[in-house]
């Protein structure tokens, strides 16, 4: 899955070379990988920088989700060359931390969150932890 989030921002769950190859071709300078290493679904740094990408790797556990993954998320996205890709297993991590980003960025409301989630087709199983983690976002901020 490959999905353009803004001009700069691509979430998706690519792993295969031949693909990520077409994602070097369309421009993108940068993947961030957010898969955790007992996922046996990183990506190797060799074959990626061999395709001409910058790689930022922050697993991302959805068991042990806390306060500073999000600003370490958002310090990567801030500082590496763009346009930046971001992928996890299935693509779920990759959009919610994207989108929780520009959130910020762009001082969303919760219901703005919600409708490019779901423009997105980002859907949470009941009980999500990451769907928790974004509540908890908005709540906090509504304080």
């Amino acid at each position: 899955m490959f999905q353009s989030v803004t001009e700069s921002l691509a979430i998706g769950n690519i792993v295969l070379p031949e693909e990520l190859k077409e994602i070097s071709q369309k421009g993108y300078k940068t993947i961030i990988d957010l898969c955790t290493a007992p996922e046996n679904n990183q990506l190797k740094v060799d074959e990626v920088e061999k395709l001409g990408f910058k790689l930022i790797s922050i697993p991302v556990d959805k068991q042990k989700l806390n306060s500073e993954i999000l600003p370490t998320f958002m310090q990567a996205v801030n500082s590496a060359p763009q346009p930046i890709y971001t992928r996890c297993a299935s693509g779920l991590r990759a959009g919610v931390m994207t989108l929780l980003t520009l959130a910020i960025q762009e001082n969303w409301t919760e219901q703005q969150y919600l409708a490019r989630r779901d423009a997105l087709g980002i859907k949470h199983q009941s009980g999500c932890l990451l769907a928790a983690f974004a509540q908890e976002y908005f709540q906090v901020q509504s304080v």
